[in-house]
């Protein structure tokens, strides 16, 4: 018991160093920039079929695809993002999810339908639970769902990239000769995940990987090119030196 009160103790000191220090590093974060070059589209109740029908070949074009669902609560809309990443150009389509949405539901069941085969790969952030809808028309984890898909869990990888980018440092309590994990006695500042069972937010990602900022002004337009930049340097293996060189030549 007393070990336990220590241990927590210990975690709310570092906690509240942490937020002392987050304040300060986000007021010297850079905004967003992803890796390549993109455009952005947008799908509404006001979109021709003919737009999405343009959007649905370059689809059929595509292999892989990064995902992200999010809900603005304020005016109570429900988005899917999509990026399809190409060589040249990814493009984003932020799909605008409406109940009833009878007039459009035929081409967006299309485009659901190509962006979501069995034979394409996608990238989400989070488990695929957090992409469940109850509009009837679209069906996206039934039939044609995500489920289909060969899934990347870009969360989980980041966690275990970034513990191999940033090791403990030498006087750091959390060392293990045989496993570099997270625990209540790290003492590392740049790594703020303190229990083995905590997961990284997406714009804590981005700003402890790159020195960069997600915040209101550009989250929903940046979410799937932050997924696919964090995907790009795990898959490419990035070290701690190519990732430092990036940053001094942004």
């Amino acid at each position: 018991k007393k070990i336990n009160v220590k241990i927590e103790k210990l975690n709310a000191k570092l906690i509240k160093k942490d937020e002392t220090r987050k304040k300060k590093i986000l007021e010297n974060l850079t905004d967003f920039k992803p890796l390549g070059n993109y455009k952005f589209c947008q799908i509404d109740e006001t979109t021709s079929a003919a737009k999405i029908q343009e959007l649905i070949n370059e689809a059929k074009k595509t292999y892989k695809f990064t995902v992200f669902q999010f809900d603005d609560i304020a005016f109570n809309m429900h988005y899917v993002q999509i990026e399809l990443i190409q060589q040249s150009l990814s493009i984003i389509i932020n799909v605008e999810l409406i109940e009833n949405w009878q007039i459009h539901s035929p081409v967006i069941q299309e485009l659901f339908i190509v962006v979501f085969h069995r034979s394409k790969s996608i990238k989400v952030w989070a488990k695929p639970d957090r992409f469940e809808y109850n509009y009837e028309i679209y069906e996206l984890y039934n039939t044609n769902g995500i489920l289909n898909c060969h899934i990347v869990y870009v969360q989980d990888s980041f966690k275990t990239w970034c513990n191999k980018t940033f090791n403990d440092n030498k006087n750091c309590g959390q060392i293990l000769d045989f496993e570099d994990i997270d625990g209540p006695l790290c003492t590392c500042s740049y790594r703020p995940l303190k229990n083995f069972n905590d997961t990284w937010d997406l714009k804590q990602a981005i700003a402890y990987a790159f020195e960069e900022r997600l915040d209101h002004t550009n989250f929903h337009l940046y979410k799937c090119l932050a997924i696919t930049k964090l995907a790009t340097v795990i898959n490419e293996e990035w070290n701690y030196e190519k990732l430092q060189d990036y940053i001094q030549k942004k």
